[in-house]
């Protein structure tokens, strides 16, 4: 198949990811892959490493029009069998491309929208050829708003499983650039710093893990409008100083191993929740969570631990509790390895890809 992949993004977070683990997927199985992108940006640079060709549009206050512009000239070049795409200012250009160019359109959807969308929501599915959501429970919650879902599929987000791996080479490098011993226990968290993601819930937590167990500490990535906030917060802590902070990552596979374990306690229902499946692929055990589409990225018990959205004192149990059973967490991460491996590798989710777009 022609495909053409359009984001518009400059940042570098979980759609983005999507996007490029897909294309790079779709590519390493013979198909006819092109994207556009815009020049510079994390998406842009991680295709060309992936040796998929990339339209790259440059950043400015006219990149909207240059964007459609690339668009079409792209489109009329390619001669594509699908358009595809993650982000919503394409949604319509691609739709209407699909007229001059007589190209079928699948776009996705990674956000938990407000009931109030549902009108909007309804249009596009009627007027693209596949409308992809990212969980089984982001579109039972579509359903519970009142949409038709007939016209939905579901296809989880894909993971590079060779990238996202094991490393003891990558854990010492890691480890020793935050400054961490190998007895250090390490928890994590990755993604944007947002109260709606949990973090202030596992800043409080936190405390009571660092107060109980002295080899523990928390190493933070990423940013956002409240990393200010959180960063006050834990200066006022007296375990301010086993407290580790680090901006976004371009390569977080190698981030990964540095950790014991990943915490994921969003707040709001998350559509999927793709960082935990990229520590499970890294053998690293999660405390998650049941909010949103969060369980369906682990087994409970098995490659992680779930708890209630927003208890703090659920989330400093578990965490206390793996951090004082070391066998406990290696069962945890093989088991994950071997989840992640089945059910979210690159060559899983490209195959059901394949046959989505095949089928009719």
């Amino acid at each position: 198949m022609r495909l053409l992949f359009a984001e518009s993004s400059t940042r570098g977070y979980g759609t983005e990811q999507h996007v490029a683990a897909l294309a790079t997927a779709m590519a390493r199985r013979g198909h006819d892959v092109r994207c556009l992108a815009i020049a510079g940006s994390p998406l842009a640079r991680q295709l060309e490493e992936a040796r998929v060709p990339v339209a790259a549009v440059s950043p400015g206050r006219t990149r909207g029009m240059r964007i459609a512009a690339a668009l079409l000239r792209l489109a009329l070049r390619q001669r594509p069998d699908w358009m595809v795409s993650n982000d919503p200012r394409f949604y319509r250009m691609l739709l209407a491309a699909r007229r001059l160019t007589g190209a079928r359109v699948a776009l996705f959807r990674h956000w938990h929208d407000a009931p109030a969308r549902q009108r909007t929501r309804e249009l596009l599915c009627r007027q693209t050829d596949r409308f992809i959501l990212v969980s089984e429970f982001h579109r039972a919650d579509y359903q519970r708003q009142g949409m038709s879902i007939e016209r939905t599929s579901v296809l989880y987000n894909p993971i590079d499983t060779g990238r996202f791996r094991p490393s003891p080479a990558s854990r010492a490098a890691a480890r020793a650039r935050f400054g961490f011993s190998g007895s250090d226990l390490v928890v994590g968290y990755v993604g944007r710093m947002i109260e709606a993601k949990g973090i202030f819930t596992l800043a409080d937590a936190g405390e009571r893990l660092l107060a109980a167990e002295a080899a523990a500490h928390l190493l933070w990535v990423g940013d956002g409008e409240d990393s200010g906030s959180l960063r006050a917060r834990i200066a006022c802590s007296p375990h301010s100083t086993r407290h580790r902070f680090a901006g976004w990552e371009a390569d977080m596979a190698a981030l990964y191993p540095a950790l014991d374990v990943l915490a994921v306690p969003s707040l709001y229902p998350e559509p999927f929740g793709r960082v935990s499946v990229e520590a499970q692929a890294t053998a690293v055990p999660v405390v998650s969570s049941l909010a949103g589409g969060l369980p369906e990225t682990f087994i409970r018990d098995s490659t992680g631990i779930g708890v209630a959205p927003g208890d703090a004192n659920g989330l400093a149990s578990a965490l206390l509790a793996l951090s004082r059973d070391p066998a406990q967490r290696q069962q945890l991460g093989a088991a994950g390895r071997e989840w992640a491996c089945a059910r979210f590798s690159l060559e899983r989710i490209a195959g059901d890809f394949e046959r989505l777009l095949a089928d009719g």
